[in-house]
C-alpha cells in the first residue's frame, strides 16, 4: 500500500485551484464602468444611463431601473443592450432633477449567470 504524505496533498490542492481558476474569474457578469459613474455629482442630469459589463448580456433577462433619493421610479422606458455592443446596456433618461438617484441593475450573461448590483450619483 503507497503513503501519501502531506506533500503529496499540498500538491493536489495547489492542482486544484489551479485547474478551477479560469472557471472562477468568468463565473459572473461585473459592472466595469458606468455613466454618470458610481458616487459622482453630475452638473447636468444625463439624457441616458450606460452600463459597461465584463461579458455580453442576455437583452431579455437584464434591466436597470433608476430611483430617486425617496425610492420613487424616475424611468418607464427599459434597458435596451446594444447590438453591436452586447456588454453594454443603455437606458433612455427623463429630465432629471437636482437630487441623488440610485440605479438598480440586473443581468444575465451570455453563459446564464445572474448578478445584480445598485450604485447611486448625485445631479447638482
Amino acid at each position: 500500500m503507497k503513503t501519501f504524505t502531506p506533500r503529496h496533498f499540498a500538491g493536489l490542492a495547489v492542482a486544484s485551484a489551479v485547474a478551477c481558476a479560469p472557471i472562477a474569474v468568468r463565473a459572473h457578469g461585473k459592472l466595469e464602468s458606468a455613466t454618470p459613474a458610481s458616487g459622482s455629482t453630475v452638473d447636468i442630469a444625463p439624457d441616458a444611463l450606460r452600463l459597461t459589463f465584463n461579458e455580453d448580456l442576455e437583452s431579455t433577462f437584464s434591466s436597470v431601473k433608476i430611483a430617486d433619493a425617496a425610492g420613487a421610479p424616475v424611468t418607464k422606458e427599459n434597458a435596451k443592450v446594444d447590438a453591436s455592443n452586447p456588454r453594454v446596456m443603455t437606458l433612455a433618461v427623463p429630465k432629471l432633477a437636482s437630487g441623488a438617484y440610485s440605479v438598480q441593475w440586473a443581468v444575465m450573461t451570455a453563459d446564464a449567470h445572474k448578478t445584480k448590483g445598485t450604485y447611486t450619483f448625485k445631479v447638482k
